[in-house]
This record gives structure tokens, sequence and C-alpha cells, in this order.
């Protein structure tokens, strides 16, 4: 047979003794109010069984341990209860830049020798047909002769150049030599310059002194004469 341990005898004494003073009538107080009875949480027998005690013990130490369920709150479960913002896509359209529309560049007309003989010319100021005769190497008599003029000729006036025709080679095309240098004259134009060397051009002299239009010139200034 197992001996009880004396824990478990003093563990049965001290039930005993709450269980006798459980049993006593509640008494008054010394002011006659009522004094409340003092109640143990658990229904207590007769102890026949020494384990029983101490599974009663276990027990109530268990309970104790236990969180008060009142003082307990719920706790939404993830996604429970809760509201998720919907997600707004950016529909905005970002504005397009501003394109510029490009700048028209003035065209700029580079002027170069003439090519042959054309088939007609404007007079300039300054020219006269017997110098654009000495110039395309046609005879003047056939350039008046086919535009119905005499030999003063006002500037603007377009020339018929006729093609089957040349310079009298009794007479040099070139009244100056060149190429030279040729310092201007007040009131002389490009186009002047040209017919007192005969047959100079005078688009090769506007390339060859580096002039943008209208190539005015001014009194002393040196050209060089291609």
């Amino acid at each position: 047979m197992k001996k009880i341990p004396y824990a478990m005898i003093l563990i049965v004494l001290l039930f005993s003794l709450l269980l006798i003073g459980c049993t006593r009538s509640a008494t008054k107080g010394i002011g006659g109010g009522p004094t409340s009875t003092s109640s143990i949480p658990f229904p207590v027998g007769p102890i026949t069984n020494p384990n029983r005690m101490t599974e009663i013990v276990s027990a109530t130490q268990t309970a104790a341990s236990l969180p008060d369920q009142g003082s307990q709150q719920e706790t939404p479960a993830s996604g429970e209860g809760s509201t998720i913002p919907p997600v707004v896509e950016n529909t905005q359209v970002p504005p397009e830049a501003p394109t510029t529309e490009p700048t028209a560049r003035p065209v700029v007309i580079v002027p170069t020798a003439t090519p042959g003989r054309p088939s007609t010319y404007t007079l300039q100021e300054g020219e006269f047909p017997y110098c654009i005769a000495r110039r395309f190497d046609i005879n003047p008599a056939d350039l008046l002769s086919i535009n119905n003029i005499g030999g003063d000729v006002a500037p603007g006036t377009t020339l018929t150049i006729p093609t089957n025709s040349s310079w009298p080679s009794d007479f040099e095309r070139s009244l100056r030599d060149h190429p030279a240098t040729y310092t201007v004259q007040a009131g002389q134009t490009i186009y002047e310059i040209a017919c007192l060397f005969g047959d100079a051009d005078p688009n090769e002299i506007i390339v060859a002194n580096n002039l943008s239009a209208p190539y005015s010139v001014s009194s002393g200034q040196v050209l060089d004469i291609p």
C-alpha cells in the first residue's frame, strides 16, 4: 500500500477546515449590517478519496489561469469587417508637347557665271545693248535688229538674244585686261563695272568679292575682277 505524502495530508486538512467554516451560519456585524457569506467556487463533498482533492486543486489552478471571457474582444479576421479602398487607375492623358513649326528660311540666291548664251536677258542699272553683245559674244547689229531697238534702252528691258550670231572679229570684245582689281567710283554698280571691262560677267564679280544682294558697292571699294 502506497503512503500518502505529507503535502497531500495538509491540503486535505486545509479544505476540511474551509468546509467546516462554510457550514457555520452567518453572524451579524457590530453595526447590525449583514455580512456576506463566503463560499467556495466549487462544490466540496465528503472527502473519501485523497486523489480527488488533488484533482480539485488542479482544476482550480487551471480555471484561475484562464483569461476572463468577458474582457476578451473578438478580433475580426483579416479581410472581414474592413473595406479596402479601390485602386484608381490614372487615366489622365499627359498633355502633348507643343510643336513648333519650322521657320521658313529665306532662299538665298547665289549668283553663278552666266552659262553660255541665254535666250533672253533683262538689262540692269548701268548696262546697255552693246555691253550685252560683248558679254555674250554676239553681233550688236543682230541684237538691235531682233529686238527692234536703238542703242539707248532703259534698265528693266528684256532683250531677246540671237542664237546664230557672233562678235565681229575686227574688234576686241575685251575693253580692259582682267583678272585685275578695280576701285569703285561714286554711283557705279556691279553691272556698270562689268561693262567697263567689256566681256566681264557681273555674276563672277559678285562671287569673287563675296557680295550679298542687292550687290551694292560703295565709292572707294576695291573689287577683284575675274
